[in-house]
C-alpha cells in the first residue's frame, strides 16, 4: 500500500511541475498576469429557406475590434416576420432592436437579410 501512496504522490507532483508557468524575463521569480488577447474579428451568415416544411430564418453577425453588429429573422406561424437587429460595443451588453412585418410572405431562395 506505501508503494501505492508514493507512486500516486509522484504522478501529482509531476503533473503539476509540467505545468506551464509564466515569469518575468529579469528573474524576479515573480508570475506574470495573462497578456491581454486582440480582438477576434469575423463575419457569418446562415438560414434556413425551405419551401415545403415552410421554415424561413436566418442568423447574420459580424465582429469588428470591440463591436460586435448582427440580426436575425423568424417567419412566425402567424404570417409575421420577426426580425431582431442588435450589437454590442464594447461594455454596452446586448442592445436589440425588435420588428414584426404583418401578413409577411417569404420570397423562397431569398434570405430576409437581402429583401430589407
Amino acid at each position: 500500500m506505501c508503494v501505492r501512496v508514493l507512486v500516486g504522490l509522484s504522478v501529482a507532483v509531476l503533473a503539476v511541475m509540467g505545468m506551464p508557468q509564466q515569469y518575468d524575463t529579469a528573474g524576479q521569480g515573480r508570475q506574470l498576469q495573462p497578456e491581454q488577447q486582440m480582438p477576434r474579428n469575423y463575419n457569418f451568415q446562415w438560414n434556413v429557406d425551405d419551401e415545403e416544411y415552410q421554415n424561413y430564418y436566418g442568423h447574420q453577425e459580424a465582429a469588428e475590434n470591440d463591436r460586435i453588429d448582427g440580426s436575425y429573422y423568424v417567419w412566425l406561424p402567424d404570417n409575421r416576420l420577426m426580425r431582431v437587429t442588435y450589437y454590442v460595443d464594447g461594455d454596452s451588453g446586448f442592445v436589440p432592436t425588435i420588428t414584426f412585418e404583418d401578413n409577411y410572405s417569404p420570397s423562397w431562395g431569398t434570405p430576409a437579410f437581402v429583401r430589407r
